[in-house]
Order: C-alpha cells, then structure tokens, then sequence
C-alpha cells in the first residue's frame, strides 16, 4: 500500500509540474458542501438511471464531482452547488458514451439523438425516447429556469446547442481516426467540451447575470475563451493517456504531436506553453476591464457582478486543475472495466475505428 501510495504521490507531482506555474499561483476559496454534494449526484444518477450498475455508481464515486462543483463554484449556495454538481455528472456522463467506447458512434444516428436532446432544453418538455439522458436533462432545466433569468437561459440553450454540435463532430472524425488541425483545434475543444456551458451557471452560482453589453463585450469574450481554452488544454495534459486508450483523438497532446511531427515529450512541453499563453492572454483582457466599465458606464452593483464573475472564471482554471490532480475520473485505466453503462437508446449503432482501436 505504501509503494502504491509513493507512485500515486509521483504521478501526481508529475503532472502538477507539466502544468504553467502561473496556473498554480492563482489563489481561490473552495465552497462548503462538497461531501453533501458527492452524495446528492450518486443519489440523482441513480434516481434518473444514469447509473444502473455498482461499477457505474463507483466510477461515479471515484469522480468526486462534488469536490469539484465546491473548486469552480467557490462562493455558490448548497442549492446552486447541488444543481452545478448534477449539470457536470450530466456533461460527463454524455462525453462517455462519445469517448469511453470501443467503437466509435455512427455520426448520423448521434446527430438525430442530440438533435431530440437540444428539443428537451428548447421546450422544456420530457421526451421518454431519450431514456435516463433525457430524463435527467429534464430535470436540469427545471431546475435551472426556476433559478436563472430568462435571457441567461437562451444563452445556455444556445451554449448547450453548440455542445451537442461539437460531440456529433468529434464523433464524425473518430470514425475516420483523423485529427483536427491545431488552427481549427480551440474552438471545437470548447464546443465539445461544454465549457461554455459550465461558465453560464457561473452567472447563478455565486455571480449574477450580465448584461448582453457586457456579456458579448470583445473584453469579457477574450476571458471567457482564454479561460476556457485553459481548463479544456488543462484537461487535455491530464488525461492524455486516459484518451489515447479510449482512442480519443480531440487532445491538445495529440493535435500538437500530430500536426508539428514532433514526440509525445515534445508536445507536452509546447502544450504547457500554450496554457500558459492563454493565461497570459487572461491577466492582460483582465487589466482592460475598467475601461469597459468606464466605457459602458456600469454602476457599482454591475462592476460587482463583473468581478464576481471575473473571480469565478479564475477560480475554474485554478480548481479544476486541483480537482484533475486527483479524481479517479482521468484515471488512464478504470478500475471497474464495466462501468460504462449504455444511455443512447434506440437508432444509436457502432462503427468499428481504424485499426481496431
């Protein structure tokens, strides 16, 4: 055990220190109610049958996305805390039945899938085709729209469009074996990865709602990307290993290795430089902020919200990268083989990948 514990304490410095020191000089609280937060997502993935096997509810358990909803979501209530827990269980447990696969989706049956999935959001409406993803994304909005503003809700529905969009598309160059190009790499990583998702309930989980002029700013656009290109390429230094298994191909690792023909080390060096440039790009649009408020004439309680939700989107970069430290969810190999449990029911098939992957 000790021996396992050495290696496991070896890992994790390792990875720590593939990461920008700047990523790790960024200082956030952590809210309360995480361990309330890790019970409650096991009891609604059970409730809505998004797990329905113990090495499911384990793979689950080992996630601790209850810990990670209290890093990126420091200053949010127990209530909005136990809504943003249950959206990340729901984000990731869609992102596996795309990535965690020996075969790869057949693009057209996902695409018709996800399409019934973007009416749930849109109507509001429960669909029972769509089985437990249905059922729990039902569940969500219900919850989100007695919580959020309409106007944020529009952009989440918009955001969460975009999400389904990037998982058809990753789904589509799985099926071949390609790699993106790096030029077109950052914006379906974000799409697919559902950051922009996550960052709207930032607006009611300890923030507040912007204002379209601020929200759409060139300003607050250049935090938000850069923020999101930093936890999606932080996420992808992390789980390298983990993804290339499953023959994930949409990793910052793999497009750079890929596309510059340069060693696996090699593209890990220039992919932590890259994180670090985004951060760089983060601090400087952070510094143009009070020509925006300036600008756009912002009363107090609006530059509040402004920095509430500034401080927030710090607080993503810095806790998921804590959290990705030391979740059993980027384990590179599951210790329960069986816990992917099959939530795409009906018209959804399997292609065999390239090579047998």
């Amino acid at each position: 055990m000790e021996a396992r514990d050495t290696e496991v304490s070896r890992a994790r410095s390792a990875m720590r220190a593939a990461l920008p020191d700047a990523l790790w000089e960024l200082r956030t609280p952590v809210a309360l109610g995480a361990e309330r937060a890790d019970s409650h997502v096991l009891d609604w993935a059970r409730r809505h049958g998004l797990t329905r096997s113990d090495a499911s509810e384990r793979r689950l358990a080992s996630a601790r996305l209850g810990d990670f909803a209290a890093r990126v979501y420091p200053t949010a209530t127990v209530e909005d805390l136990l809504l943003t827990t249950d959206w990340i269980a729901w984000l990731d447990f869609l992102d596996d039945q795309n990535d965690d696969r020996e075969t790869a989706l057949d693009p057209q049956d996902f695409d018709g899938f996800l399409a019934r999935v973007a009416l749930v959001a849109s109507t509001g409406t429960a669909d029972t085709a769509l089985g437990p993803i249905g059922a729990a994304l039902t569940d969500l909005w219900t919850r989100t729209r007695a919580r959020a503003g309409e106007r944020l809700c529009r952009r989440l529905r918009f955001h969460l469009t975009e999400y389904l969009a990037g998982n058809v598309q990753q789904a589509a160059y799985r099926v071949l074996g390609d790699v993106c190009d790096l030029g077109e790499y950052a914006v379906l990583r974000r799409a697919a990865g559902g950051v922009l998702v996550t960052f709207d309930l930032v607006e009611f989980a300890g923030g507040s709602e912007l204002p379209p002029a601020v929200y759409y700013s060139r300003t607050y656009q250049r935090l938000l990307t850069a923020a999101g290109d930093v936890v999606c390429w932080t996420n992808d230094i992390l789980t390298v290993e983990k993804e290339s298994a499953a023959g994930d191909l949409l990793n910052l690792v793999t497009v750079l290795r890929e596309s510059r023909r340069c060693a696996r080390s090699t593209a890990f060096v220039q992919a932590r430089e890259l994180v670090d440039g985004r951060l760089g790009d983060f601090h400087r649009a952070a510094r143009d902020l009070p020509d925006l408020c300036a600008a756009l004439e912002l009363d107090g309680t609006q530059r509040q919200a402004l920095a509430a939700c500034v401080e927030l989107l710090r607080a993503w970069m810095r806790g998921h990268a804590d959290w990705g430290l030391s979740t059993g969810r980027y384990a590179p190999l599951p210790a329960d083989p069986g816990y992917l449990e099959d939530l795409l029911p009906g018209t959804v098939v399997s292609w065999n990948l390239p090579g047998g992957a």
